[in-house]
């Protein structure tokens, strides 16, 4: 065999190598390539599915908010109209007419104890006279003291005596009526 014949058999011994090479690497590229695409593709769609989830629950999360949100605005509106109810029921107890205003203050000073100092209020003072007072404690067997200190609230009394105040301002008395019955008068407003 000649040298340039040996040279051509290298060269094509070689180019078939080289091809064959070239042709495992494209197959491995192509697999890879294939590989490389799913992993994608998977990632992808479970990128997808979880983004699909979180808008979901954001989603979920604004309705909820939206919703808590509502009902603080229903509370502050019943709060709001219950406030003014019970501002409106002190503004009546305040103006009851002279006669209605001294039977109530009456009802009232029954829960004076013997000794006792009575406050009244400065719309009350003009409902209940210190002769009623008198006569009321002349009535009832005990000695009650006339307050003429400047009382601060407008309706009811304060029964002072023995270390001990009865609270029995109108204010007094309709905080405590809110209490017990608050939740009722917000359901009958809305109703």
């Amino acid at each position: 065999m000649s040298k340039q014949a040996i040279i051509d058999k290298i060269n094509a011994d070689a180019s078939d190598k080289a091809q064959q090479i070239v042709a495992e690497q494209q197959a491995k590229a192509d697999e890879i390539s294939a590989q490389v695409t799913k992993e994608c593709e998977d990632l992808l769609a479970a990128q997808k599915k979880a983004l699909d989830e979180n808008a979901a629950l954001a989603l979920e999360r604004s309705r909820t908010v939206a919703q808590l949100d509502a009902r603080k605005i229903v509370i502050g509106a019943r709060k709001e109209l219950v406030d003014r109810v019970f501002a409106r029921a002190l503004e009546k107890l305040n103006e009851l007419d002279a006669k209605t205003a001294k039977k109530l203050l009456l009802g009232m000073l029954k829960a004076a104890e013997d000794g006792d100092s009575v406050l009244l209020g400065s719309e009350s003072r003009k409902a209940l006279s210190d002769e009623d007072i008198a006569a009321f404690a002349k009535k009832k067997g005990v000695k009650l003291q006339i307050d003429d200190g400047e009382p601060g609230f407008e309706g009811g009394m304060i029964l002072s005596g023995g270390g001990i105040d009865k609270n029995l301002t109108f204010e007094v008395e309709l905080e405590l009526m809110r209490d017990e019955c608050e939740a009722e008068i917000a359901a009958q407003i809305l109703s």
